[in-house]
C-alpha cells in the first residue's frame, strides 16, 4: 500500500510511503508488530494478552494496546525483554 496513516499524540497525518519503505529506514527506531504496524520502540512499555488471548504491545499515554500478529508476536517478545 502506498499510504500510510502515521498516530502521534497530537493527532495523525497520512503520507505517501509505504510501510515497507519505513521499515527500511526507520527499523532501528521502529519494530514492526503486525503487517499493517509499526511501532515507535521507545513508547513501549511491556506486551499484555486481553481476555481472548491476543498478545498487545503497551504503549506509554494510550490505554488500549495495540494487536501483536502472531507472525511477529516473538520478534517483539525478543525485542521488549532485550528493553528491559
Amino acid at each position: 500500500h502506498k499510504y500510510v496513516t502515521v498516530r502521534h499524540l497530537d493527532g495523525e497525518v497520512l503520507i505517501e510511503e509505504p510501510l515497507i519503505s519505513l521499515e527500511q529506514r526507520f527499523g532501528d527506531q521502529f519494530v514492526r508488530i503486525h503487517r499493517n504496524a509499526l511501532v515507535a520502540r521507545q513508547h513501549i512499555i511491556g506486551l499484555d494478552k486481553d481476555r481472548q488471548g491476543v498478545l498487545r504491545v503497551k504503549l506509554e499515554g494510550i490505554d488500549e494496546g495495540l494487536e501483536v500478529s502472531r507472525r511477529h508476536a516473538s520478534d517483539v517478545r525478543k525485542m521488549v525483554r532485550g528493553a528491559n
